[in-house]
């Protein structure tokens, strides 16, 4: 699995998926929790016709309880971090390969020079053939 430097839910999702309680952890903090705050909040502002609204328009009006939701239960997450690392966003496990170079040079700086020396000589030899074309083409006008 290669490693990024953030990862999407839905790619961690699928990473752990031979776990069933911690998939079952990643799917509350990012699905249940943004609702749930979202409903929380219309209730505290005193919306609640809103809110019954949301909940009979189905899936819009779930996504717009998540929305509303979104940045308290990041902050949420965070804060969960901040008292135990991963309890909040959830630490990925990753396979790590080395890989050696082919060469004896394990930099693998050999096989650059050679492909920019390779180019060097590719573009010396293009330009004296525009040199060589100049001066014919500045006889012709």
């Amino acid at each position: 699995m290669p490693l990024a430097d953030s990862i999407p839910w839905g790619r961690v999702e699928t990473a752990m998926a031979n776990d069933p309680l911690q998939n079952l952890r990643l799917q509350m903090l990012n699905d249940v929790l943004p609702v749930g705050l979202g409903a929380v909040a219309r209730l505290r502002s005193a919306r609640a016709g809103e809110l019954f609204n949301d909940l009979t328009r189905g899936q819009d009006g779930v996504a717009n309880l998540r929305q509303d939701g979104e940045e308290d239960a990041r902050q949420l997450r965070d804060f969960l971090d901040q008292l135990s690392p991963g309890l909040g966003n959830p630490v990925v496990e990753v396979d790590v390969e080395v890989q050696q170079s082919r060469s004896g040079d394990p930099s693998g700086q050999g096989e650059d020079i050679q492909e920019l020396q390779e180019r060097l000589a590719l573009m010396a030899e293009r330009v004296a053939q525009l040199k060589a074309a100049l001066p014919a083409a500045g006889t012709e006008s």
